[in-house]
C-alpha cells in the first residue's frame, strides 16, 4: 500500500469487519469493507485499473486454506471477468506454491511446481484459477520467498531470540535460505503491474543473493549488535519442536508449526529470480544485512524488541 501511495496512485482497501487497520491509519486510502470469501466483490473492484491481491492464509487446516486462498480467488477472478474491462490483476502467491530449491540449483519458473505443504497447494491451486481464465484476465502471479521486514510478526521471534543472544539452527548439515525485505516486495508486486510484458507470466521473488545459515546468523549479530550463540538443531528435533508447539500454540503469528518445521529443515529454499530481475527490471535495495538492520531498528522503534 505504501508502495503504491508513494508512487502516486490512488488506493482503495478492501477490509474485513475484523480488519486490523492500524497500518492504514491516516493514509490516503479508501476502504470498503468486504467479505472475500461470500460477499459482493463486484462493487469492490468497479472502476479499478489495477487489484492486487494480497489477501490469504498461511496457516491452518486443509479445508481452512482451501477456503481463504483458493475459494477467494475464484470469487474475485469471477468478479474480475463480470466487469469485462480488462483488468489487471497482480496475484500474490508464494514459493510454497513451486517448492524448495536443491542446496545446488535454486528452482526455475519451468520446473514442475512440488509443493510441500497445504498452503502450498492451495496457493498453487489458486494460480490454476488464474491460467483458466486466459486471456479474459490480464494476470501476474508474483511467487515471493522468505519474507521478513517491519510489521512482520512471523519472523519476529527469531529476532527477538537474536536479542537474547540465541539463534537456532535448522538442520545439521548446510542449508540455504532465500530471503526478501516485505519493502522489495512491494516493489515487484507495482512493477508486475506497470510491465506490460509480465502479463500471462510468474515471477519469483527474493533477493538474488542464496546465504547459507551462518551468514543469515551473521547478519543478525550484526542487526542486533550483540554476540549471537548459533544452537544446531537435528531435523527430527525441529519436526518433533513444530508438532508440538502446533498443538499448544495454535495458528499464532511467529509460532513454529509442523508447516514451518517442514520448511526450514528443507536443505534449501531458494529460486531463479533472473527473469524477475530482467523483465520486471527490479532492482532490490535490501540485501541481508541492510534489511536485518532496518528490520530491528524498526522494531526496537515500535517497541517489539
Amino acid at each position: 500500500m505504501d508502495e503504491l501511495i508513494d508512487a502516486g496512485y490512488r488506493v482503495r482497501c478492501a477490509v474485513r469487519a475484523t480488519s486490523d487497520l492500524r497500518w492504514l491509519e491516516g493514509k490516503p486510502v479508501e476502504l470498503m469493507e468486504a467479505d472475500l470469501a461470500e460477499g459482493d466483490l463486484e462493487t469492490v473492484v468497479a472502476d479499478i485499473d489495477v487489484t492486487f491481491h494480497v489477501a490469504g492464509l498461511t496457516r491452518g487446516s486443509a479445508a481452512v486454506l482451501e477456503r481463504a486462498n483458493v475459494v477467494t480467488t475464484r470469487r474475485l477472478v469471477e468478479a474480475l471477468l463480470v466487469t469485462g474491462d480488462q483488468h489487471r490483476l497482480v496475484f500474490c502467491s508464494s514459493g510454497a506454491a513451486a517448492g524448495p530449491g536443491t542446496f545446488e540449483r535454486p528452482r526455475a519458473l519451468e520446473d514442475e511446481p512440488a509443493p510441500t505443504s497445504d498452503y502450498g497447494r492451495s496457493k498453487l491451486a489458486a494460480e490454476g484459477i488464474l491460467r483458466e481464465a486466459g486471456g479474459g484476465l490480464r494476470a501476474t502471479i508474483v511467487r515471493p520467498l522468505a519474507v521478513y521486514g517491519p510489521r512482520d510478526q512471523d519472523t519476529l521471534p527469531v529476532f527477538q531470540m537474536a536479542a537474547r543472544g540465541l539463534a537456532l539452527v535448522p538442520g545439521l548439515r548446510r542449508r540455504r535460505v532465500q530471503l526478501v525485505h516485505g519493502r522489495d516486495v512491494a516493489s515487484a508486486l507495482r512493477l508486475a503491474a506497470e510491465t506490460p510484458e509480465a502479463i500471462g507470466r510468474t515471477f519469483f521473488v527474493g533477493h538474488p543473493e542464496l546465504p547459507v545459515w551462518p551468514e543469515v546468523i551473521t547478519a543478525l549479530r550484526e542487526a542486533v549488535g550483540r554476540r549471537v550463540l548459533a544452537l544446531p538443531l537435528p531435523s527430527p528435533a525441529v519436526l518433533a519442536a513444530g508438532v508440538v508447539s502446533g498443538l499448544f500454540a495454535g495458528a499464532k503469528p511467529g509460532r513454529l508449526d509442523l508447516r514451518r518445521a517442514r520448511d526450514m529443515v528443507a536443505r534449501a529454499w531458494t529460486a531463479d529470480v533472473s527473469e524477475t530481475l530482467r523483465v520486471l527490471r527490479w532492482s532490490p535495495v535490501y540485501d541481508v544485512r541492510f534489511g536485518f538492520r532496518h528490520t530491528v531498528r524498526w522494531y526496537l522503534e515500535e517497541g517489539w524488541l
